[in-house]
């Protein structure tokens, strides 16, 4: 390959990676993925708080909880930094036996690995 064609194709390239660029703006750094991330934890014997660490409103959210009952506790929707207690009913019904309480959120989960606690006995 001589000398010109050398630069021909240095040159080519240049303009198609340019080209390329301006064709797929940020392609390359794409913006990580967003949303509301509820966090559940024991209060007290009956209640429960839910906290949204996402950068999203969690929109819809509500608490389930398992234990002799097994019920569906709607709740308001909660904005990001912001916590919300629920109180369920079968939290002193035997307290041996364990109530498991799960919340959900209904615009999404961004970690739903932190949504489920053991909040009796």
């Amino acid at each position: 390959m001589t000398h010109t064609a050398r630069r021909a194709t240095l040159a080519l390239l240049t303009v198609g990676a340019a080209a390329g660029a301006l064709l797929a703006p940020g392609v390359a750094a794409a913006a990580p993925l967003r949303g509301p991330d509820l966090q559940v934890v024991r209060s007290s014997v009956c209640t429960a708080t839910v906290t949204n660490r996402g950068d999203v409103t969690a929109t819809g959210v509500r608490l389930q909880y398992v234990g002799i009952f097994f019920a569906n506790v709607p709740g308001r929707d909660i904005a990001p930094g912001a916590s919300d207690q629920f109180g369920y009913i079968d939290c002193n019904i035997a307290p041996q036996l364990p109530v498991v309480v799960v919340a959900y959120a209904g615009n999404g989960e961004t970690n739903p690995f932190d949504n489920l606690a053991q909040v009796n006995p």
